[in-house]
């Protein structure tokens, strides 16, 4: 740990010196046993700076793991049934598509217009992407032109003015929150009209092993919709929901709110797991890994944490370096990287093991510390080796 923060504290113009105090920090910590339930967290964040300074742009202030598209914020990230593919969408009005290994490369602008977007889905078979618009409706882009040699997918757009919006389970339906406090079920040319809300909507989900169509409010309740209202679930000190994330296996349910907390529900026996705290402002994005065995948390003090959901005494791993409001963020589908859009404009992915930090300080970095370096960061009490011995 002491390694680590000396690391942190090696100024940005001694990268070299900064990567390897980092990295030897981080080969002491896998050679030796010991309580790693805190020190995870200093040595990711030292192998993470200490990378961002290696291969760094000083000129345009871009770091490698950094790519710009909007014009202004990005409000939402989200995977597709591509593993390599994901997309963004932006209050600058664009609709984004990426690809995984080109990450500097420029994206394909799939969709562009005049309208703030709340937030994107995309459908169970990748054919279809929903756009959640802030006062134009929705708009649903046909994806099965991305391998086609048509320029922009096909566009339908439905004007009525929705408070939110997600697909329903392997359907090319869509359940949706009128402006008014209808819940409809739409599809191409017909619409279905579930149930009327007063609450403001802040969020929807639907759970895919029932079909249950999940609404989140501002007042802080959870409403379970079927044919009609079945449930709500009230939470004590009631703070808006402003995002929710159902695990793969469908038994839990992660709601993100105003307060800067996560409350985790059991979905199979109907109570509170527990709830986790640490941002310092709002929730805006929550996301489980392929395996629900970590959670993350966007918020608006500039930071994703990536929570390890079976161990509550486990600090997180603190990804915060956004310049401005994290408004979206997601786990890769392998679980290997988080991709994060900001208020500050930019999108950056983030591994999440460190040992691909640590073996990419070896691959930069043309040289060990000295033997000079290893008294004054080590000391002479610890026999001297190569930081990178391979």
């Amino acid at each position: 740990q002491s390694m680590a923060q000396r690391s942190l504290l090696t100024p940005s113009y001694f990268p070299e010196k900064k990567a390897l105090v980092a990295r030897q920090a981080y080969n002491f910590w896998i050679e030796n046993p010991g309580d790693r339930l805190v020190s995870h967290l200093n040595v990711y964040q030292s192998l993470y700076y200490a990378n961002k300074y290696l291969g760094y742009d000083p000129v345009n202030k871009r770091s490698y793991n950094q790519a710009l598209g909007h014009d202004e914020s990005v409000m939402s990230v989200q995977y597709g049934t591509d593993e390599n593919t994901f997309y963004t969408a932006g209050s600058d009005g664009k609709v984004l598509r990426w690809k995984l290994e080109e990450e500097f490369n420029t994206p394909e602008v799939i969709y562009e217009g005049k309208y703030l977007v709340r937030s994107l889905d995309i459908s169970d078979d990748g054919n279809w992407i929903l756009v959640v618009t802030k006062d134009q409706g929705i708009i649903i882009l046909d994806n099965r032109t991305q391998d086609s040699n048509d320029e922009r997918p096909a566009v339908a757009k439905d004007t009525e003015l929705v408070q939110s919006g997600v697909f329903m389970a392997g359907e090319n339906k869509v359940a949706v929150v009128t402006k008014k406090g209808e819940l409809k079920i739409k599809g191409f040319g017909n619409e279905q009209v579930i149930g009327r809300t007063m609450d403001k909507v802040t969020t929807m989900e639907v759970n895919k092993s029932n079909d249950e169509i999940l609404v989140g409010t501002s007042q802080g309740n959870i409403q379970f919709w079927e044919d009609t209202l079945a449930r709500k679930l009230y939470i004590e000190e009631a703070f808006a929901v402003n995002k929710m994330a159902i695990s793969s296996d469908f038994k839990t349910l992660a709601l993100g709110r105003e307060k800067g907390d996560v409350v985790l529900y059991d979905l199979i026996k109907h109570q509170m797991i527990r709830i986790i705290s640490g941002h310092q402002s709002a929730i805006t994005d929550v996301d489980f890994n392929f395996d629900n065995t970590k959670l993350l948390s966007a918020s608006r003090d500039g930071s994703v944490r990536v929570w390890d959901i079976n161990d509550p005494r486990k600090l997180p791993l603190v990804l915060d370096d956004h310049e401005d409001w994290v408004m979206s963020a997601c786990f890769s589908p392998d679980g290997k990287r988080v991709i994060s859009g900001s208020r500050d404009n930019s999108i950056r992915f983030w591994p999440v093991d460190p040992e691909e930090l640590a073996d990419r300080v070896c691959e930069l970095v043309s040289r060990d510390l000295t033997e000079e370096e290893w008294v004054e960061f080590v000391g002479t009490g610890i026999p001297y080796t190569k930081t990178c011995p391979k």
